[in-house]
């Protein structure tokens, strides 16, 4: 496995176990108030250069006001020009922005997506929205729909006065009180517990860059878990992957039929040291392998941070956002049902967040994914017991943009979407995890991690 593929993973590992950990970011009305040189009247229609610059303000996005020409340039073109260097406001078929043109409510979610990381080639959820699928801003528009941001009977035409341009981005960029109750609540009920068992499932896709599409083969992957956890860290898990191959772009390779690799996993934690059998069709007789120990202390903090909301660095805590869609049932139990949603681009601030005291090993292949990953946006749902304040249920998709290149050399991958679900969760059972003999005597592998560099970081000098 490539050095840079390697980094990419671990990074997205542990971003995963921290996500849990954080709440929301804030923007008030009254904040957004301020871009205005001027307050207009709030039944005025907003138009599309203004809401790009209430938008950059809602997500602290950084606009030089100084670059506004003197001879009369729209106060708001500076923003205009920062969200349209990112991506975020596109023209018209003609070409031109067309600032000027009242804002629809279609056009303010694509946007506002857009900021929040979701591309709009990203695999729309599956939810009822007052639009044709056929429609530019489907996906966009129907995920913020599943979040709670808009309404399924909403006018996606409908344009926005300056009112409920302010009540939008202060929804898409704000805190909702009591989903953040309930979620601390919810970390507060898992330091309590003594053993879990749940089931989960997850898909994963590589997203070749255009120009690579013909030579870098599309490759999906799928899996089950069941996972079975004794606080505070022991693990025993079994895992079902299936790697789908394209044939028909990888001709007169020894592939499997149909293309489809699958493997089973099965992995324990007991004391510290991590256990792992891998068992694939027409391979070896599968062995236990140990893990080097050295992850192994950093494993338990990680767990330990996932549930400290307080620990993690402002720059993190505000870049992810919950709602609250109201109450539910799963399994026949009643659930609060809390959406979050987010974007990190500040590799720097989310290792501020990893525990202190991590290996110098595991240090450097942490900063070589921060050169790999451009940016990481979560978005998902969870079902939190009304009387308990655990977790029943929870779907995570997630979006990896990579970076253009790597020491000067382009990357082949352009993105990596994965959709985790979890269900079935069973609490304090009186659970046993037993290591097997065989496990116990195995011999530990070479370190997975780079040796820290002398020289250049991010170094690849041996590509595997």
């Amino acid at each position: 496995m490539k050095k840079w593929l390697r980094a990419l993973l671990l990074g997205v590992a542990f971003t995963l176990v921290l996500v849990p950990a954080a709440l929301a970011g804030t923007a008030t009305v009254e904040e957004l108030q301020q871009v205005f040189p001027e307050m207009p009247a709030g039944d005025s229609v907003l138009t599309r250069g203004v809401f790009a610059a209430l938008l950059a303000e809602a997500a602290g996005i950084q606009v030089d006001e100084a670059t506004v020409d003197n001879q009369g340039e729209a106060w708001y073109l500076p923003a205009v020009r920062v969200l349209q260097e990112k991506g975020v406001i596109r023209g018209y078929p003609d070409g031109s922005l067309h600032t000027d043109r009242p804002v629809t409510l279609l056009e303010a979610a694509a946007m506002s997506s857009r900021v929040l990381g979701l591309p709009d080639a990203t695999v729309p959820p599956e939810v009822k929205v007052a639009l044709e699928e056929e429609s530019w801003g489907y996906t966009p528009y129907a995920w913020l729909t599943k979040v709670g941001l808009l309404g399924s009977g909403e006018d996606p035409a409908a344009y926005l006065t300056v009112d409920q341009g302010l009540a939008f981005l202060t929804r898409v960029f704000g805190t909702d009180p009591k989903a953040e109750e309930i979620v601390r609540a919810a970390q507060e009920a898992q330091t309590k517990i003594k053993d879990l068992r749940f089931t989960s499932s997850i898909t994963m896709g590589f997203r070749p860059r255009p120009e690579a599409a013909g030579s870098v083969p599309t490759i999906t992957m799928e899996g089950n878990t069941v996972s079975e956890f004794i606080y505070p860290l022991t693990l025993h898990q079994r895992m079902d992957v299936t790697v789908n191959l394209p044939v028909e772009a990888m001709p007169g390779g020894d592939l499997p039929e149909g293309g489809k690799m699958r493997m089973n996993i099965e992995q324990y934690l007991v004391d510290g040291n991590l256990y792992q059998k891998v068992e694939m069709p027409g391979a070896a007789e599968p062995l236990w392998m140990k893990i080097p120990g050295e992850v192994m202390p950093h494993l338990e903090s990680l767990l330990e941070q996932s549930g400290n909301y307080a620990g993690l660095p402002p720059e993190l805590q505000e870049a992810f956002h919950l709602r609250y869609l109201g109450e539910d049932a799963v399994e026949g139990r009643k659930v609060h049902r809390i959406a979050y949603y987010g974007r990190l681009d500040d590799w720097q601030a989310l290792m501020k967040a990893f525990p202190t005291g991590l290996a110098p090993e595991l240090q450097q292949a942490l900063k070589e994914a921060g050169e790999v990953i451009k940016s990481l946006s979560f978005w998902g749902e969870e079902a939190i017991g009304v009387e308990d304040n655990l977790s029943y249920g929870a779907e995570m998709t997630g979006l990896v943009v990579l970076a253009d290149e790597l020491q000067g050399q382009a990357l082949p991958l352009e993105s990596l979407t994965f959709t985790m679900r979890s269900r079935d969760y069973q609490y304090d059972t009186g659970l046993t995890i037993q290591l097997p003999p065989e496990a116990l005597a195995a011999e530990e592998l070479p370190s997975v991690f780079p040796e820290p560099e002398a020289g250049a970081p991010g170094e690849d000098t041996a590509q595997q």
